[in-house]
């Protein structure tokens, strides 16, 4: 709002010297502007010192008293009422100064340097007004009464581009916004973003990435940019993309809550990462993004089971059953115990089947029991417990086969 008062300050200020004296911006103008009465010259000096002083009250006065003497002279009429929406402006009374500045062309009085400058001025308080449509067409207008050796300036192009992205007219955004970042030497971030909804919601899904690629080198502690980039990537199946842009954003500590922790780890194992994906999601729970309860503990000890890392799956699978006793967890523990050999670790786990085993469960925890007498020595406990398990549909083949062994084993000693 400031940048547009002052614009309209200085406005104020070059509308005078068009008006009849030289100045360096009425060199590109036709040769010869029109002059002003000498009595319009003389009111809008006085309201030009008036503004100097801030006092807009007066220099509103003076205008309105003198626009009444020069009805009839279409030039000193656009002046004055150029100047008054310079007032109007300056004192945020926009749609006033809307109002000014369109009489101020209405009839083609000004000449072009002049007329220039009230439709750039114009322009900018339309779009600030919501009138977009009619904010892009006088600022397409300026743009195209501008001399062919004056360049259209990025402010210029961004403007452009924002009125059409305000009206959702997405497919005009693109090139004005494009044109702006290539006349900025440091394009703002805002500029890229613009760029990147309009692709977005073009689906031009690549052209997005593009774009997302530069904005993380301008704002790399953005987390919304590099997960916005891994999630482009998947959605085109560029996996190995999406995920590199995921663990760039874990690795610059951009991960401040759980999600975040759980998305990297879940993809970690879809890419036959687990062991990454453990050490992703236990450095979650340490730092307290992770919450440790008790569906966390079972999805960490799944990613080191994934990662055939028993002793941190077991341990993880222990700190769930501290917080709930699962049957479901408790017959599956068993059988990691059982595979790397803590046998009596097993027994203990399972001298206690949780409240709700299913009888096929049951038959497993009684044949894994008897597996690990037999493991510790123990032939005729471990018989005892396969004639158990032999006693259930499920366990029962499987039980049947150590019964014979465990038999001739006990027989020979």
């Amino acid at each position: 709002m400031d940048s547009i008062r002052l614009s309209l300050k200085k406005t104020a200020m070059v509308s005078v010297l068009l008006a009849g004296i030289s100045a360096p911006l009425a060199m590109a103008a036709p040769k010869k502007a029109p002059e002003l009465r000498q009595i319009t010259y003389k009111y809008i000096l006085k309201a030009q010192e008036q503004m100097a002083e801030d006092d807009y009250a007066s220099a509103r006065q003076s205008l309105e008293h003198v626009l009444g003497k020069v009805k009839n002279s279409k030039f000193d009429k656009a002046a004055v009422n150029q100047m008054l929406g310079v007032v109007f402006a300056n004192q945020e009374q926009y749609d006033k100064a809307i109002g000014y500045f369109r009489s101020a062309l209405a009839d083609d009085a000004l000449h072009l340097p002049a007329a220039q400058q009230v439709r750039y001025n114009l322009a900018q308080l339309l779009m600030m007004k919501g009138q977009y449509r009619e904010g892009i067409d006088q600022l397409k207008v300026w743009m195209a009464n501008l001399d062919e050796k004056v360049a259209i300036p990025a402010s210029a192009w961004i403007m452009l581009a924002n009125g059409y992205s305000r009206m959702q007219e997405w497919k005009n955004v693109v090139d004005p916004a494009k044109k702006a970042i290539a006349a900025s030497e440091a394009p703002p971030e805002s500029w890229y973003t613009l760029l990147l909804a309009a692709h977005y919601e073009l689906k031009e899904i690549p052209k997005a990435i593009d774009v997302l690629e530069i904005l993380v080198t301008l704002a790399p502690q953005k987390k919304q940019y590099w997960l916005q980039l891994s999630g482009m990537n998947m959605s085109i199946k560029r996996d190995a993309a999406a995920l590199a842009a995921l663990r760039a954003a874990y690795r610059n500590g951009l991960f401040d809550k759980e999600s975040d922790y759980t998305q990297l780890a879940n993809f970690l194992t879809y890419q036959q990462v687990p062991y990454q994906a453990g050490v992703v999601y236990s450095q979650g729970m340490e730092a307290g993004l992770v919450d440790s309860n008790f569906e966390n503990l079972k999805k960490l000890a799944n990613f080191w089971s994934h990662a055939r890392e028993n002793s941190k799956a077991i341990d993880a699978f222990n700190r769930a059953l501290e917080l709930e006793q699962d049957p479901d967890l408790q017959v599956k523990l068993a059988r990691m115990l059982a595979r790397s050999e803590r046998y009596q670790e097993l027994l203990t786990l399972v001298a206690n089947p949780f409240d709700g085993i299913s009888e096929k469960q049951q038959g497993e925890v009684l044949f894994l029991t008897g597996m690990a007498h037999y493991q510790l020595g123990d032939s005729r406990k471990s018989l005892g417990y396969m004639e158990k398990a032999a006693s259930i549909q499920s366990s029962r083949g499987q039980a049947n086969s150590w019964i014979g062994f465990l038999q001739q084993d006990l027989n020979n000693q």
